[in-house]
């Protein structure tokens, strides 16, 4: 397969798996949290597979495109620099992912990494822009790193949970032993 017919099927299959994390991101788990927060059904797990198939550059752009459609899809911005933090890093670090990916179990550990750098992401931006919504005698740290944990975290071990089961690992190596 010559270059650009190779680069378009990568474009046409990372382009599918943006708008199924977008579908996903959607329908939420019927979790009620205790300050709130969303829980999708696998939008992370989905953001994730064009870095860990198709590498660096296809993996941040695929995940940079995902945060411009959460930020028109479902944002609540307060303050311009909040869009670096809430958006912008928060779903686009998703990319990272392609860092581990020729490693032993690197999709597991590079969409921990990821999850990770949302969860900070986030609290930085929860700190800056929403520390003024903690609880009565809360630190407002505290309130920060519950709130943003409650539901990063839960998506990520849902995710994690997942990615580990058998059939799903197999059918994930499977694609990316075709796709490369």
């Amino acid at each position: 397969m010559n270059t650009i017919n190779l680069n378009i099927k990568k474009f046409a299959i990372s382009s599918l798996f943006v708008g199924l994390a977008t579908i996903f991101s959607i329908f939420l788990i019927p979790l009620t949290l205790p300050f709130g927060g969303k829980i999708t059904f696998f939008s992370m797990m989905m953001i994730s597979m064009p870095a860990y198939y198709f590498g660096i550059k296809i993996g941040f752009v695929a995940s940079f495109a995902f945060s411009l459609i959460m930020m028109v899809l479902d944002s609540y911005i307060i303050h311009p620099v909040q869009v670096i933090f809430d958006y912008t890093i928060a779903f686009g670090c998703f990319g990272i992912v392609a860092f581990f990916r020729d490693k032993h179990n690197g999709l597991i550990i590079g969409f921990t990494v990821a999850c990770i750098i949302r969860f900070i992401s986030h609290s930085i931006s929860g700190y800056i822009f929403f520390k003024d919504y903690a609880p009565e005698n809360w630190n407002a740290i505290i309130y920060v790193i519950v709130y943003n944990g409650s539901f990063v975290f839960t998506e990520c071990v849902f995710s994690l949970l997942v990615m580990m089961t058998g059939p799903v690992k197999k059918i994930i190596e499977y694609y990316k032993m075709q796709l490369e």
